[in-house]
């Protein structure tokens, strides 16, 4: 008996938030390169709402580059962060005194600006 491929495409499976997480935690730019880190959150982001412990390995991310925004590619996960559906101002006040980073600074900015408008 022989099996014929219906198709040539070559199919990947979808990998599970946490496998992407993984990645993302284990994360580091080779030669200032950030594309691929881009391509990981791009991921992560089509995968719908991740967990919420999705937020302490994103907050981390600041936490291991806290002068720098990844080339923009940090922004992704400001705006990827500011529209779930989680409460995370205490988590990312918690990141910012455990390691001060531009991008969570740039966060909490963003929070109190938004709570003086409401």
């Amino acid at each position: 008996m022989t099996t014929q491929l219906l198709s040539t495409e070559i199919f990947t499976p979808m990998r599970q938030a946490a496998q992407v997480l993984h990645d993302i935690n284990q994360f580091h730019p080779v030669d200032g390169q950030w594309l691929p880190f881009d391509d990981l959150l791009k991921e992560l982001w089509s995968l719908g709402t991740p967990p919420l412990e999705s937020l302490s390995v994103l907050f981390g991310v600041f936490e291991r580059f806290p002068d720098d925004d990844g080339a923009g590619v940090l922004w992704s996960i400001v705006h990827g962060i500011e529209s779930l559906p989680y409460e995370y101002d205490a988590l990312l006040a918690e990141s910012y005194r455990r390691c001060p980073s531009e991008m969570a600074q740039i966060m909490l900015t963003r929070l109190a600006k938004s709570e003086e408008a409401r």
